[in-house]
């Protein structure tokens, strides 16, 4: 809930001054009401100015407190009210760089018309002003941490999207990988770096609410809409809108948010008014968005609007030789954290963190170094500090069909993952195909691309399995 919003009435006329008073106190939006003589203190919290005079004589005389308070308050807005003779009210409006004028006597039906418009757009600012300073989180680019080369390649496609403030990207990956600080390190690098970045992960929300989240609405619009609502595209006008799990967004909302896209246009829920903004809108999804598209659950000109620029965010299997970077960075900053600047690894717990495949990508491994540094009471970090299992050497499922057609698992003793038996149902089905990615995905009832992305996961290549047909005698 904002504060009152502070409006200061300069008029040389007693009568009218009473009267905007008045007028002031019965408006739907709470306000404070101050009048010349009670500047001292409350200057910096004028958020709209009425100044009203009868003649030039007045109006100079009003100047010079226009004046002090602008200089103390230069956001707020100039409200004129001038004599109903008054023949140069357009340029006394222009001169003195007011919102607008009313001729006196004021209709109180006008005024409270300006008045709403007016606190609504100063509502609007205070709504940006806070987003962005909420947007601007200790998020620098060296956090993205890595010297591969799939980084060093994603970091410059970055570099080329960021010349543009407006241009539209979306974020491929798995879930952990960081699209997110991705989404952010874009944000920072772009023109639009000053302006608000605001993010909301879509599959958080249900489907009743995430269009009023994106779009606003108006008073009336549904049942509990009693006030007007910004939404976050308005918000992040000037700036980014990141929408993490895009494909989780309904259908109605999709339709609207592609229309946004090709327009920079909109309108709240339950409005009349179309609203123009310059917001950029990045996009992020751990799904594979063209098999959506493909099933009918995303629409296909919304990705290829989204898709003007597509990075892929590699896992932390498609760059192993980054382990050692992110532990090692993550570790002096929780020794700092956790006043522990003399904890070391043992070298035994260094080998289990850098050969672990970390399935739930940098995310999982911060986490883990973050526990394990809390936890740990010894000199070193030891292996039983860090909550892994690791994959037993040799240890594999197999999948074997029996003479009557039935598929069953052969599995080894111990613990065995679904990622194990995932990886076997592959390896036969490309076995099976001598290498070929296609068939093996009809066969298993996916999509290449989505094999492919498997392939990368579990580091299986489709190559080892092209052997050539025995020549037959």
């Amino acid at each position: 809930m904002h504060d009152a919003y502070g409006i200061l009435v300069i008029e040389s006329s007693d009568w009218d001054a009473e009267h905007l008073r008045a007028y002031l106190r019965s408006l739907s939006k709470p306000v404070r009401v101050l009048k010349a003589s009670d500047l001292d203190g409350e200057i910096a919290r004028i958020d709209v100015i009425i100044l009203g005079f009868t003649d030039a004589v007045s109006l100079e005389t009003s100047r010079q407190t226009l004046e002090k308070v602008r200089t103390l308050s230069p956001t707020a807005q100039l409200i004129l009210c001038v004599p109903r003779e008054s023949t140069d009210a357009d340029r006394r409006a222009l001169e003195l760089k007011a919102r607008a004028f009313l001729f006196k006597p004021v209709v109180e039906s006008t005024f409270h018309e300006l008045m709403e418009q007016t606190l609504s757009s100063i509502h609007l600012r205070r709504e940006r002003q806070e987003h962005a300073r909420a947007s601007k989180r200790s998020v620098k680019v060296e956090e993205i941490v890595g010297t591969s080369a799939l980084i060093k390649q994603v970091l410059e496609l970055i570099d080329r999207v960021a010349e543009s403030a407006t241009t539209s990207v979306l974020l491929l990956g798995e879930s952990g990988v960081g699209k997110s600080l991705f989404a952010h390190t874009i944000h920072e690098r772009s023109r639009a770096a000053t302006g608000p970045f605001i993010e909301i992960n879509c599959a958080t929300l249900p489907d009743n609410l995430i269009e009023s989240e994106l779009f606003g609405y108006e008073p009336g619009a549904f049942t509990d809409a009693r006030a007007q609502k910004i939404g976050l595209i308005e918000l992040a006008d000037g700036g980014t809108l990141f929408l993490d799990e895009i494909t989780e967004v309904d259908p109605i909302t999709q339709a609207k948010l592609l229309k946004f896209l090709d327009t920079k246009r909109f309108r709240r829920l339950g409005g009349d008014r179309e609203i123009t903004v310059e917001t950029r809108v990045i996009a992020a999804s751990n799904r594979e968005i063209k098999d959506e598209v493909k099933v009918g659950r995303f629409r296909d000109d919304l990705y290829y609007r989204l898709n003007v620029v597509e990075i892929r965010v590699p896992s932390l299997r498609e760059r192993r030789e980054d382990v050692d970077t992110i532990a090692n960075h993550y570790l002096e900053s929780f020794k700092k954290k956790f006043a522990k600047p003399d904890l070391t690894v043992a070298p035994a717990a260094r080998a289990m963190i850098r050969d672990y495949p970390w399935p739930g990508n940098v995310r999982e491994l911060v986490n883990v170094l973050e526990r394990a540094v809390l936890m740990c009471k010894d000199p070193a970090i030891e292996p039983h500090h860090l909550p892994l299992e690791m994959p037993v050497s040799g240890r594999r499922a197999a999948i074997v069909r029996r003479p009557d057609g039935r598929i069953e698992l052969e599995l080894p003793t111990g613990v065995v993952t679904l990622d194990e038996v995932e990886r076997a149902l592959i390896e036969a089905t490309l076995k099976r195909t001598r290498g070929n990615v296609s068939r093996a995905a009809d066969l298993m009832g996916t999509s290449r691309g989505a094999l492919r992305n498997k392939l990368t996961r579990y580091q299986i290549d489709a190559r080892a399995f092209a052997r050539p047909l025995a020549l037959q005698d």
